[in-house]
């Protein structure tokens, strides 16, 4: 029997943990820690344990199928790659789009946008995160000059105070939880904002329950405060 560990990064969210894949004769039959990643350190969700499963699941296809007379019929994959291409060549660019995923890596979301703007020549081209995620990159641009995370997950360990607003992060990303109850353990406290107490809730020092949908007038209140007493960064 011939084993191998295959270090790789979880699919589940955006958090990027990195694992190990246990693959015996070829085949992945588990998970296993990879310690030196400073994102988890070894540490895994249960999403992350589990991550495995798909591969072999007697769920997945196993052969291309193809609709003929209403109904899904095998096929090889050169039958299925000429439907396909005969489909996008009877199409004008300005009708096609392409959808990227945040479950795969940048180096497979990058080959999509190479493949829509190169070869479908569309300029219809978007990313499922955009769809939650456009007000805040919009803000962050604005404001720190980059659509994306401006700190460190271990960062937040290192946190003196942790305001938490939109997110459920024990629950949705639990690897970054874990540095919000290291920062707890290390003497921060937790702020907590939300109209439901979820289970990061339950572990904050304070919770604040609010409306749905009055988050900014949250925002608006603390800024009030914070222009009143002057403690804006004026040269900023």
């Amino acid at each position: 029997m011939a084993m191998k560990y295959v270090q790789t990064t979880c699919p589940y969210c955006g958090t990027g943990c990195s694992m190990n894949l246990v693959v015996s004769d070829d085949k992945v039959v588990g998970v296993a820690p990879y310690h030196r990643s400073p994102v988890n350190e070894g540490k895994l969700c249960p999403k992350g344990v589990y991550a495995h499963e798909f591969i072999n699941s007697e769920d997945r296809l196993t052969t291309p199928l193809i609709k003929k007379d209403g109904k899904f019929v095998e096929a090889s994959w050169d039958e299925a790659y000429e439907v396909i291409a005969s489909k996008l060549k009877s199409y004008k660019p300005d009708e096609l789009s392409v959808l990227a995923s945040a479950r795969v890596s940048n180096e497979d979301n990058y080959a999509i946008m190479k493949f829509a703007r190169g070869v479908l020549k569309t300029k219809h081209l978007d990313h499922c995160a955009r769809l939650c995620h456009s007000s805040s990159v919009a803000g962050l641009a604005t404001t720190f000059g980059s659509g994306a995370m401006t700190n460190s997950i271990a960062d937040i360990a290192e946190s003196k105070c942790v305001f938490i607003i939109g997110s459920n992060t024990y629950e949705q990303h639990p690897l970054i939880g874990r540095s919000v109850a290291r920062a707890r353990k290390n003497g921060a406290k937790v702020i907590y904002a939300d109209p439901r107490l979820t289970p990061t809730g339950k572990q904050a020092d304070l919770y604040m329950a609010f409306r749905s949908g009055s988050d900014v007038a949250i925002f608006n209140g603390m800024m009030q405060e914070i222009i009143k007493n002057g403690w804006e960064d004026k040269d900023f």
